[in-house]
């Protein structure tokens, strides 16, 4: 897929999902998207602090587990969807300090998904200025250099296309402040992927088609200016067939499809996505000088 269609599909599918959550969630789905935010870390405590259409079950890692978040710090999330790890942020925060000094932004390039987070984040009753949410592409962030401790990010960076993945890397870079630190939950590839799951649309809906070789994934940390020293990479080890009906919900919602068996094609079905990707937590400090 040329860079325009990646980022349509991208837009269409989780502005699909979006609406869906806005108008309220099913149990079925609820059950779904809490045990696929259970297996990736979520403890049932965080998730039971949350509106309804917050937790969409897109995550594939849990970025703030061990981000060391302080009620003092300035917090940006990547790609906020309906506001998971922004709220429980939020929530850690009061949690530490009633009155915490801290900000946390969330961008977003969809419409639908910043309508749904600022909904959850009324439903949440969050303090009026705890949590800003933005719409922008994360390659092209509106907030000023050096302004931010901590970015995080939850199965995002994979959706952008490749050609501009390297602007993600140079706005973290930019907008961290010295010593500010970076913790992001990505899938990324074990092995070079064939055209076929390279150009599937749900695929890369699913943060499977999309996902980068690790090395490629450090170069472009380090040539946005980390040391490459300072850059880790954890591979969690996680069953990653647990999104195989995630997928198929997101392929329905992205086609405007009644979902359904006869919708669910047999080779996303069969696919082992352990085969091609891993879930890995990704850790970098910005340098003081």
């Amino acid at each position: 897929m040329d860079k325009n269609a990646v980022y349509q599909a991208v837009d269409n599918g989780y502005s699909s999902i979006a609406s869906e959550a806005y108008k309220g969630s099913n149990s079925s789905q609820t059950s779904k998207s809490d045990n696929i935010a259970a297996s990736f870390g979520y403890s049932a405590e965080d998730l039971a602090t949350l509106p309804a259409g917050t937790n969409l079950g897109l995550s594939c890692g849990n970025p703030l587990a061990t981000a060391n978040l302080q009620s003092s710090e300035t917090m940006l999330d990547l790609g906020s969807g309906g506001g998971l790890d922004c709220l429980i942020a939020a929530n850690q925060m009061l949690k530490a300090d009633p009155a915490p000094e801290g900000k946390i932004y969330g961008v977003d390039r969809s419409t639908e998904m910043m309508s749904l987070a600022r909904r959850n984040a009324a439903k949440a009753n969050i303090p009026d200025g705890l949590v800003e949410f933005v719409e922008a592409p994360i390659s092209q962030i509106p907030l000023a250099d050096a302004s931010i401790d901590l970015i995080v990010s939850n199965c995002v960076v994979n959706l952008v296309p490749d050609e501009d993945k390297p602007s993600v890397f140079n706005e973290i870079y930019r907008l961290l402040k010295p010593g500010g630190r970076v913790a992001i939950s990505d899938l990324l590839a074990l092995k070079p992927m064939p055209d076929e799951v390279r150009k599937d649309a749900a695929l890369l809906i699913g943060c499977v088609a999309g996902a980068s070789l690790v090395d490629e994934y450090r170069s472009w940390m380090v040539q946005a200016g980390f040391e490459e020293s300072g850059v880790a990479f954890v591979n969690t080890n996680k069953d990653l067939n647990v999104y195989h009906s995630q997928v198929a919900e997101i392929s329905c919602c992205a086609s405007k499809r009644p979902c359904g068996a006869a919708d669910r094609r047999g080779d996303v079905d069969e696919l082992d996505f352990n085969a091609w990707v891993a879930a890995y937590q990704i850790y970098a400090v910005k340098g003081t000088h």
